[in-house]
């Protein structure tokens, strides 16, 4: 018999299908996390629905394709909430809920025999209906969940449209007199993404202003580069810049010099857009002396070695190439990378593989995360990264056995080492300042794609906002509030991309979606809708020990977008920078502060919004310098041109401030806020008799810049 060739063909094989028919059906749930990938578990459910002769499996493949669309659905309509456990928890949801739906119908059709009828009478319906009402139900079943999911997965324009809306021109915002550098001039398309298809002619000219009387001067002596035609591609592409087949494809690099000091201003003129276009200011004299050069950066951002996008070499090459930044850290989550091994080895080699010395900056980084105490991404100034233990709160749970790791590792590695918080007033992850060691936690994020933190979010001077607030307002969270705590901080931005564009994320766009390259496995694209920022440094040249020791010591300013001010504040000559310190002789000695401001004349990215051209070629130089002293605002300039310089002097009493109200008793301690499970001795919350001043800068056009603070004392 077991050799009967009749017995063989007729053999039931369906049964060793059985196991790999549910593990494949546990899989298609398990994509609910694939962001647009989850189009795999609606494929796999549509084909249970559609090829299952069970009737229970075609049942569960229409759950399981209805399920992963309601998924798609519900995280884009609620994009201020955590993705990631939006989706694990509606999707848990789903699961258990059906499961226990089963189970009850089951024990209910054995033991009713009402339910036994009822479920006769539905088979007797469906075998009743005609074959094209079969045929419609069956298709509506299997449209549905395709069309749901197409409608928030899948957009046409960021497919297809590539064409050139505005251009961005980049220059260094210090360069020597007489000195070669280089001008990049890039073509966008409405979603801030390179062009592929740009063809336009481009002229380039010069507008100067004095370096002492700000005043704009005709007589610039400078090579500028001649008139350029640009070659493309005849179709467009969302990664134009991953195009290397000799062509421009959007992106032109140029060389010029200037021989006249001053402030200057690179502008274009485009034959397609047929609209002017400023570059950002580059300052041009004789530097001679330590931490004058001014470089950019982006020192929090991620990668698919956690839930970012991107491999770190097409990272880097973003980086460096497109976004033009001068220094970066990838800062991938040791929590994702604990379980993916060799991924820190990866990121380690990655990182030193991409430094190039006085070229581009990179510094090895890791984000550890802790939801009772705050976020903190850790950079180091070395050729090391921290990979024992890996800074995951699974191995180092809490913000005493982080600062120990951080011991640990720079007394071995003779390195240095920063802590970095960020998004502090979210709810998800609101930082508890009174657990920060200031041995590392020297500058602090204000800004970046979850929006600005300097205030609480419904602090009245929080224009920008911020996603994920919580419930009430919450003191003790923003940074301003830790300033008034008495922590010695410089504000700093970043971007914390996840969509693998560093120092220019496009999350802000519609460009975050799913299909855009690089492709990404997790949903943090979706609670991005602002744009990420960037920070300066002061430093005397570009190699990982300056620019550390620069980040290091606050010597920085930052801004909100892509966009590169200049913004240098001091009072009585003193900067932002190594202490930040002033000391006069009574409370009431004069404090003359000094701002000195050149606008980026570049278009501005805003929540949810690309940057657009300026309608004349004109950019929008209306702004307001904003003189915040002990967290309230003191002062507000409106000026209209793009190069100025703002004096005015404070001799009200020095008398410092106190976040001692604030704080909260709760069963016979205190604490700053109900999130915090620190007890503290309120009285020691305060500036120590210190006020404290910090610029922040607010365009008409809606970019925001940030230094300080300043520190005073008599």
């Amino acid at each position: 018999m077991k050799n009967d060739p009749k017995n063989i063909s007729t053999y039931d094989w369906s049964k060793w299908w059985r196991i790999p028919r549910v593990f494949l059906y546990l899989f298609g749930f398990f994509t609910y996390f694939w962001y647009f990938w989850s189009f795999i578990g609606l494929v796999i459910g549509l084909l249970y629905f559609i090829a299952a002769k069970d009737l229970a499996w075609k049942r569960n493949g229409i759950i399981l394709s209805l399920s992963i669309s309601f998924v798609s659905l519900t995280i884009y309509l609620f994009k201020g909430y955590p993705p990631l456990t939006f989706a694990i928890w509606s999707g848990l949801f789903i699961i258990l809920g059906y499961t226990f739906i089963l189970l009850i119908y089951e024990i209910l059709k054995r033991k009713s025999r009402k339910i036994q009828i009822f479920y006769q009478k539905l088979e007797r319906i469906w075998k009743d209906w005609s074959h094209y009402s079969k045929q419609f139900t069956k298709i509506s079943f299997i449209l549905f969940p395709i069309v749901s999911w197409c409608a928030v997965n899948l957009d046409l324009g960021v497919m297809f449209d590539n064409y050139p809306r505005v251009l961005w021109i980049h220059a260094p915002s210090t360069a020597q007199v007489g000195e070669d550098f280089d001008i990049t001039v890039e073509a966008w398309d409405a979603f801030e993404r390179v062009s592929a298809i740009y063809k336009g002619r481009i002229n380039f000219s010069v507008i100067s202003y004095n370096l002492s009387t700000y005043e704009k001067f005709d007589t610039t002596i400078a090579d500028l580069p001649e008139p350029y035609t640009f070659t493309g591609q005849l179709f467009g592409s969302d990664m134009a810049y991953g195009i290397l087949d000799g062509k421009d494809n959007g992106i032109h690099h140029f060389s010029a010099t200037i021989n006249s000091t001053g402030i200057h201003y690179i502008t274009v003129f485009d034959s397609v857009t047929k609209n002017s276009y400023y570059s950002n200011p580059v300052i041009v004299r004789n530097f001679t002396t330590q931490n004058s050069m001014i470089y950019w950066g982006d020192i929090h951002t991620h990668s698919h070695l956690s839930d970012g996008s991107g491999l770190p070499n097409e990272h880097f090459y973003y980086a460096e190439n497109v976004a033009r930044l001068d220094f970066n850290a990838l800062t991938d989550h040791g929590e994702i990378m604990l379980f993916s091994p060799g991924s820190l080895d990866f990121l380690e080699s990655s990182t030193n593989r991409f430094h190039k010395p006085n070229d581009f900056v990179t510094f090895h980084g890791i984000e550890w995360t802790n939801v009772d105490t705050g976020h903190y991404v850790c950079i180091f100034s070395g050729d090391q990264l921290l990979k024992n233990p890996v800074l995951s709160y699974m191995t180092v749970p809490t913000t005493e056995a982080l600062w120990d790791a951080l011991d640990d590792f720079t007394n071995q590695t003779n390195s240095k080492a920063l802590a970095l918080p960020h998004h502090t007033t979210k709810k998800s992850y609101i930082q508890d300042w009174t657990q920060i060691n200031p041995k590392y936690v020297r500058i602090a994020e204000v800004t970046s794609v979850h929006g600005e933190c300097l205030f609480e979010q419904r602090h009245e001077l929080n224009y920008r906002g911020a996603i994920d607030p919580p419930p009430t307002y919450t003191h003790g969270s923003s940074v301003i509030d830790a300033f008034s705590m008495g922590f010695r901080m410089t504000m700093y931005s970043s971007s914390d991309e996840h969509d693998g564009h560093p120092g220019h994320s496009l999350s802000h766009t519609r460009a975050y979606i799913g299909h855009q390259r690089p492709y990404s496995l997790w949903h943090t694209r979706n609670e991005h809708p602002y744009p990420g920022g960037i920070t300066a440094v002061f430093a005397s040249n570009l190699t990982r020990e300056s620019v550390f020791d620069s980040l290091y010591q606050g010597r920085i300013f930052s801004s909100a977008d892509h966009g590169r001010p200049i913004l240098m504040f001091d009072i009585n000559n003193v900067g932002v920078g190594d202490g930040s310190t002033v000391t006069v002789s009574d409370e009431t000695s004069p404090r003359n502060i000094s701002v000195f401001l050149a606008q980026d004349g570049s278009p501005v990215a805003l929540k949810s919004q690309s940057a657009i051209a300026h309608s004349n070629g004109i950019p929008n130089w209306n702004v307001s310098v904003e003189i915040i002293k002990n967290g309230a605002l003191w002062k507000t300039i409106d000026i209209s041109a793009p190069v100025a310089n703002i004096t005015i002097s404070d001799t009200e009493p020095i008398e410092g401030v106190s976040f001692e109200e604030y704080c909260i008793e709760r069963n016979g301690n205190f604490y700053i806020n109900q999130y915090s499970n620190n007890p503290i001795n309120p009285s020691t919350l305060n500036t120590q008799g210190f006020d404290y001043y910090l610029i922040r800068v607010i365009g008409d056009n809606g970019r925001t810049s940030y230094t300080g603070p300043i520190w005073v004392e008599y």
